[in-house]
C-alpha cells in the first residue's frame, strides 16, 4: 500500500493505525515508500522483524516504531513475562551493527526476484506483483496438471515452496521463496525437467 495512502488513512482514523512491515526491506528503493514520516501523526505503529530480511526467523525477534505516547505504554502494560533471550538481543544487535552487508542480500534478493518471475512467466507462469522475499505464482492445470502436482514434483526433489491446498482461492498457486542464485536456478531447472514430463 502506498505510503501516502496510509497516511491519508492514520489522518483520518480516531484510532491506532498498525502497520505491518515485516517485508519492508525488499520493497524496491525506485518506489521511495517510507513510512516512517507517519510517525509524528502520533497514531501509527510501525511492526518490522529481524525475522525476514535479517534472517533471523528461529530467534522470533521484532520490534516496533511509534510515537512515545504510544510506545511507553506498551513497554508495561503488553510486556510478556518473560524478556527476549540474551542471543535474540546479541543477534538482532550485530545485524544493526552490520547494516552494509544486510542491505547487499536485500538487493540480490530484489534482483533475484525480479529474475526468478521472469524466467516463471517464459514457463506461462503468472506472478503477482511483489515486494517481499518470495513470489505467488499461479500454475495452470496445463502445466504439469497444476500446482498440486507441480508442488509433490519439486516436493520429491527436496525443493521446498508453499501449496495451499486448503484455501480454495490460492488452490492453484504455489509460494516461492527466493533463495540464492543457485537455489533458484536448482527450482527453475526442476521446473522445466516438471513441464518436460506432461
Amino acid at each position: 500500500t502506498p505510503a501516502s495512502h496510509l497516511h491519508s488513512l492514520a489522518e483520518q482514523l480516531k484510532g491506532v493505525l498498525v502497520i505491518d512491515e515485516a517485508y519492508v526491506d525488499f520493497v524496491d528503493p525506485s518506489l521511495h515508500h517510507s513510512t516512517l514520516p507517519l510517525l509524528p501523526l502520533g497514531n501509527v505503529v510501525l511492526l518490522r522483524s529481524f525475522s525476514k530480511g535479517y534472517s533471523l526467523a528461529g530467534m522470533r525477534c521484532g520490534y516496533g516504531l511509534g510515537s512515545a505516547a504510544l510506545i511507553s505504554p506498551m513497554l508495561e502494560k503488553t510486556k510478556d513475562s518473560y524478556n527476549m533471550s540474551i542471543m535474540a538481543q546479541v543477534a538482532a544487535t550485530a545485524c544493526l551493527a552490520h547494516q552494509a552487508q544486510a542491505e547487499l542480500t536485500w538487493r540480490l534478493v530484489r534482483a533475484e526476484r525480479e529474475r526468478v518471475a521472469q524466467a516463471l512467466g517464459k514457463f506461462g507462469l503468472t506472478c503477482h506483483a511483489s515486494q517481499s522475499n518470495f513470489l505467488l505464482a499461479t500454475i495452470p492445470p496445463t502445466f504439469a496438471n497444476g500446482a498440486a502436482e507441480v508442488f509433490a514434483q519439486l516436493k520429491a526433489r527436496h525443493i521446498y515452496v508453499r501449496y495451499f491446498s486448503y484455501t480454495p482461492v490460492l488452490a492453484d498457486k504455489l509460494r516461492i521463496t527466493i533463495g540464492t542464485k543457485d537455489q533458484n536456478d536448482r527450482l527453475l531447472a526442476a521446473l522445466a525437467s516438471i513441464n518436460e514430463m506432461k
